[in-house]
């Protein structure tokens, strides 16, 4: 666990942020040292998880982005998540969504979300940006351990990926933690970002690169693909939970799951003697019910899909939902958050959607591509059905509360739909405004895997697990899984006076607070 704070000051900027690696956090650091902003700070950051954590992020996947400007007091999402090709075509998947190869790609998407949050947030020039993710990926720093772990699991169909073992399997052997990691084709590609904007990814040497990887591995993307690719500007969604709001990205994001959650858990009776164990077997039976009827409603707005309505107050009466409804696939991904003395707030996911997306790493520019249309459904007629140029249901959840007092918490979270529970865990912990964010990330949690089973970490108390099984769920106790739980990144201001962020031990994460 890392846990930083720092008092807010009249004399100077002072600011907390939470990333999934320290050269990240370094980059934030320095930024905002050069008189950026919070905007500023995330892009450098998020360009050096590309380099130092390419098994969750990668200039070929996506990323969402959530922010709170103090000046106006506007909100705004940021939805910079990839489109299916336009040559998609469910009658080519007659076998199902691949979760490896070209044809799991959709149109990277990343960069776009760089541009527009720079355009309209970003005080310092683009250029200035990349310079600590070039460094990174020219000198090689070390090899992380979250990258290693993924690497010493990857199972035999994403080591046959084109690129994947020239890439990573150096020798043919997997890269070992604390090994030198030099990605000189990443550098040079971030240069060309750095210089032509936008452009240089889109259009050019890079583009073309990709596009020539496409066709020979039979991807869908075209340079159609890639001029059609954005990132939108909308609201986000909000939801009032114990005095505070939430607020989350709008669908295609899952979002909304957990803001679903928290509306049943507030028409929960509650009395002053609440005994804990029962309320987290009430928020287990929710999330449970609320993933089980809800998470195949979620889609793409702009093709046809409308929001699922929000669980009504009585549904924990009736039977439980199937297992196999529940079924949350796991994920992996990269985040930021940050606050600052104003009283500006972010929240940043990126991601290539499961541990190295695709396998699939482009030759001529080392960039890794995702896997998200993996998360696209093949039957006629469902919200989430692949169809060209639809984005598909996205896991990525990050969120922003106002606190009952005023002041701001920005929290992010790895580990698919998973995300929805992990956050809601947090705001339940952060109930209290007395009990410091360390102490949020490193309580116990609960999960849903994708067998349907509850996952229960040691620390739990054991009545959690006896209820769940009266009300016949499935439940693994003491569990360590890599995945489910998550690594919750939070910063947030203090009535007191302090702002503080915090970053669990499950992966690897760093906090600060200048």
């Amino acid at each position: 666990m890392s846990f930083t704070q720092r008092p807010r000051s009249q004399f100077g900027t002072r600011f907390a942020f939470a990333t999934g690696h320290h050269r990240a956090s370094w980059a934030a650091i320095q930024t905002m040292q050069r008189g950026g902003g919070l905007v500023d700070a995330a892009i450098a950051a998020s360009a050096v998880l590309t380099v130092a954590l390419p098994h969750a992020t990668s200039l070929g996947g996506c990323g969402m982005l959530l922010y709170r400007d103090a000046v106006s007091g506007g909100l705004w999402a940021l939805n910079g998540s990839g489109r299916a090709p336009l040559a998609a075509d469910p009658a080519l998947f007659e076998t199902g969504m691949p979760r490896r190869g070209a044809r799991a790609w959709v149109t990277p998407t990343l960069v776009r979300c760089w541009a527009r949050a720079h355009e309209r947030f970003g005080r310092l020039p683009w250029a200035t940006l990349f310079d600590e993710a070039i460094d990174c990926a020219t000198d090689g720093g070390v090899v992380a351990e979250e990258l290693a772990r993924n690497l010493a699991g990857a199972d035999a169909q994403l080591l046959k990926q084109a690129g994947f073992a020239q890439a990573f399997l150096p020798g043919g052997q997997p890269l070992r933690c604390g090994e030198r990691f030099a990605q000189p084709r990443i550098a040079e590609v971030l240069r060309i970002i750095a210089a032509q904007g936008e452009n240089g990814f889109y259009r050019g040497p890079v583009a073309a690169s990709l596009l020539d990887f496409a066709r020979a591995q039979d991807g869908l993307l075209s340079a159609d693909d890639f001029a059609a690719a954005q990132a939108d500007w909308s609201a986000p969604r909000s939801q009032r939970f114990d005095g505070r709001s939430v607020h989350v990205m709008p669908p295609n994001s899952v979002g909304v799951l957990m803001l679903a959650q928290l509306a049943a858990a507030a028409r929960l009776p509650r009395t002053a003697g609440d005994d804990e164990a029962l309320l987290t077997v009430q928020r287990i039976r929710i999330a449970a019910e609320v993933i089980g009827r809800l998470k195949n409603e979620i889609g793409d707005p702009e093709h046809g899909a409308v929001d699922p309505t929000l669980l009504e107050s009585g549904h924990l009466d009736r039977a439980p939902v199937s297992p196999a409804s529940v079924r949350v696939e796991p994920g992996d991904t990269s985040g930021i958050v940050a606050i600052d003395a104003q009283g500006n707030a972010l929240a940043m996911l990126q991601s290539v959607f499961q541990p190295f997306g695709s396998g699939c790493v482009d030759p001529g520019t080392g960039i890794l591509m995702n896997n998200r249309a993996f998360d696209f459904s093949t039957e006629p007629g469902s919200v989430n059905c692949i169809a060209p140029g639809k984005r598909p249901s996205h896991t990525l959840n990050p969120y922003l509360v106002q606190q009952a007092d005023g002041c701001w918490l920005a929290g992010v979270s790895p580990g698919g739909v998973s995300q929805t529970t992990t956050g809601v865990q947090v705001l339940a912990a952060c109930a209290d405004p007395g009990v410091p964010l360390g102490e949020v990330v490193a309580r116990p949690r609960w999960s849903l895997s994708r067998d349907g089973e509850v996952l229960l970490e040691a620390g739990l108390s054991p009545a959690v697990a006896e209820s769940l099984r009266q009300h016949g769920m499935a439940v693994v106790e003491n569990s360590m899984h890599e995945f489910y739980f998550g690594s919750a990144k939070l910063a947030r201001q203090t009535p007191a006076g302090f702002i503080e962020a915090a970053a669990d031990a499950r992966r690897q994460a760093v906090a600060f607070a200048c």
